[in-house]
């Protein structure tokens, strides 16, 4: 056990705020934040994202693991609003006031940028673990790697017509020619391996590439709440109210999309297959669906 790891953080938060009364009152607050985490484990080596491994892939060259740490989020932005709507001004004094006043809209955004993953070579980590190897095994590149073209919907089950990854082979077993890793079982060490050649998967020439740490990025997130609430006061009882309205949680049924399949040799490997969860939503951490667009009618009485 060592504690050899090191980690940084830049970053810079901006915050916005005004209240106003001219028409109605209300509050409009917003929050930006860019930020850039480097580590080499996150989260104490627990699953954060996926991609996270209690153990280095080379525990002689820590620094191989250096990157993005798993929560890395480079652009985040939060709003939150309310405003008392000045119906009766609107209306020029006409209705009355048990009806006219009270009314009230809020809403809340958060939006931010995806969340990094690393590709591992699960096939090479089984044939490893025999030999007492534990550690993580990031897949070979076949190539340099650029900056990857957006991931999001095309890539969701069960159509997946364009995967955040492309296939290791195609339809008939053969490797893929514009796979972006050498196929699993061709590494002939940390960061090296054989690409295919006519011989078979593994009789191409020699490669060596680092794909380096959280690499790519998944899907951004974005959700919009929204809730339009009317409050009245209980006759001769100051400090009683009571409130209705509707709210709405994911107002747009935004799909929020989470990381794509990221183990090499996994049959869904680039494809995604699950949503990401609102933080917002009315049943909570449930672990059940709750991304879709939920309306809730609410009653409520204070006193």
């Amino acid at each position: 056990m060592q504690t050899a790891g090191v980690s940084n953080y830049n970053g810079l938060v901006a915050s916005f705020e005004q209240r106003f009364t001219r028409w109605g009152s209300g509050a409009l607050q917003a929050n930006y934040t860019y930020g850039h985490a480097l580590d080499v484990v996150s989260n104490e080596a627990q699953v954060f994202t996926g991609s996270s491994s209690s153990n280095p892939q080379d525990v002689n060259h820590l620094h191989d693991s250096y990157g993005a740490a798993d929560y890395d989020v480079r652009h985040s932005f939060n709003a939150n609003y309310f405003w008392e709507l000045p119906l009766k001004a609107a209306l020029r004094g006409h209705g009355k006031d048990a009806l006219v006043n009270g009314w009230q809209i809020s809403g809340v955004v958060l939006a931010h940028t995806g969340f990094p993953y690393t590709v591992f070579d699960n096939g090479e980590m089984g044939l490893l673990a025999p030999n007492n190897f534990g550690g993580p095994i990031y897949a070979v590149p076949a190539s340099p790697l650029g900056s990857q073209g957006p991931c999001g919907k095309g890539a969701a089950i069960p159509s997946a017509i364009t995967p955040c990854l492309p296939p290791q082979v195609l339809s008939d077993g053969s490797p893929n020619p514009a796979a972006l890793f050498v196929q699993s079982g061709c590494e002939t060490g940390f960061n090296t391996g054989y690409l295919p050649g006519p011989t078979g998967p593994c009789g191409g020439h020699s490669v060596s590439f680092s794909q380096g740490r959280n690499h790519f990025r998944g899907p951004s997130f974005v959700n919009v709440d929204f809730a339009v609430m009317k409050n009245t006061k209980i006759p001769r009882k100051e400090a009683w109210e009571w409130s209705m309205g509707l709210q709405f949680f994911n107002l747009f049924n935004h799909p929020n999309f989470s990381l794509a399949d990221h183990w090499l040799t996994d049959s869904g490997y680039g494809q995604i297959f699950y949503l990401e969860q609102s933080p917002t939503s009315i049943l909570g951490a449930t672990g059940a669906d709750v991304a879709r667009r939920m309306i809730q009618l609410k009653f409520q009485f204070r006193f």
